[in-house]
């Protein structure tokens, strides 16, 4: 494993540029990294997984971070504001901030729908999904939910949006996964799960099987999605407070990263067999899988973990790098870019980060 400590030279060189400047810190943040880091070069030997394209400032924004959606269309990145009660908008190219959207309570997953050209937010304190129009961001629906709507998945081929709510934020030892039509949105079925924090979710089109994270339970759960009923619930030594997860479906198998100590897990996705359990950054709520460089990209608080498939089960860790804090992502391969939002810290504000991955 190539593990870059640059960490420690990050921290000294910014806490050092603090004491002895007025000026803002964002610009000077992108030049150490680059400095710093080994993915810069453009002579290296060998070229890296990522590289840091630009660190956009977010001055004025305390607080956490939730997820991403994409609306390709008009070429906008879209970010929960969790704890700043907004979403924000930038321009998926270059990362220009280009406004806010006011009036949630605490926004965590978004989807955007092209086909309805509407975009879906969980909102746990208001216990809804929220539906605005993709063009002024207008609320056009809302769906009452159990308290505590976070989690959630939207597939597009079914058309399905399905969010995790209920469990702990109401006091309650079950949860649900609310399945909503975004076409007429409607719940159309409910699925009941033993466990009072339910996380992310991924689709097995082929066997029609829905895989959830149960949190507390340090579980993976498998719910047939005829009978929407949890058939098998799956483990792995060390595994706790497993948060994100996603799935391979041409070699059936699905990634999960538990949070504490940070995990990265491999199940067979045929009979829940482990075949690959290995060390990640803590904390992990982000994690992407690209098809195309079979590689598998994990943010948490202590970084960004990158892993090679080299076979079904057979997996490499590629390098970490530090990211400030930022756990959530979203890679676009549309433009080949992934997206990390840090909140702020006690050396800098609150930034997005935007790295290009290399082939």
């Amino acid at each position: 494993m190539r593990t870059y400590s640059i960490g420690t030279k990050l921290r000294s060189c910014l806490l050092k540029y603090r004491r002895r400047s007025a000026q803002p810190l964002a610009p000077f943040l992108l030049t150490v990294i680059l400095s710093v880091s080994p993915y810069a070069p453009a002579h290296a030997a060998e070229l890296a997984p990522v590289s840091l394209n630009s660190v956009i400032p977010l001055p004025g924004f305390v607080g956490d971070f939730d997820h991403f959606t994409v609306d390709l269309k008009r070429n906008r990145l879209i970010l929960a504001a969790e704890e700043h009660h907004t979403l924000e908008i930038f321009d998926l190219k270059s990362g220009e901030r280009l406004q806010g959207v006011p009036g949630f309570k605490a926004p965590h997953t978004l989807a955007y729908v092209s086909e309805t050209d509407e975009i879906f937010v969980t909102d746990g304190e208001a216990a809804a999904c929220i539906i605005l129009s993709g063009s002024d961001f207008h609320e056009v629906g809302r769906i009452s939910l159990r308290p505590g709507a976070d989690a959630a998945l939207y597939d597009p081929t079914s058309r399905i949006f399905y969010v995790a709510n209920g469990g702990r934020d109401e006091k309650s030892s079950t949860s649900s996964i609310t399945e909503i039509s975004v076409m007429n949105h409607k719940v159309v079925a409910q699925i009941s799960i033993d466990g009072d924090n339910v996380e992310a979710m991924a689709v097995d089109h082929a066997h029609n099987r829905l895989f959830a994270n149960i949190r507390d339970k340090k579980q993976i759960g498998v719910i047939d999605l005829t009978s929407r009923q949890v058939v098998a619930r799956w483990t792995a030594p060390g595994l706790n407070r497993n948060t994100t997860l996603t799935f391979d479906p041409i070699a059936k198998r699905v990634f999960v990263a538990g949070r504490t100590p940070g995990k990265f897990v491999v199940f067979d996705a045929t009979d829940g067999r482990v075949v690959a359990n290995m060390s990640c950054v803590n904390d992990a709520d982000g994690m992407v899988w690209d098809p195309v460089t079979r590689r598998i990209y994990v943010t948490g608080s202590q970084g960004l973990s990158i892993f090679h498939q080299d076979g079904p089960d057979q997996y490499r860790s590629l390098t970490q790098l530090p990211t400030n804090g930022g756990k959530t992502s979203l890679y676009v391969p549309e433009v080949k870019q992934l997206y990390i939002v840090h909140p702020k810290t006690e050396i800098d504000d609150a930034a997005l980060l935007i790295y290009r991955t290399n082939p």
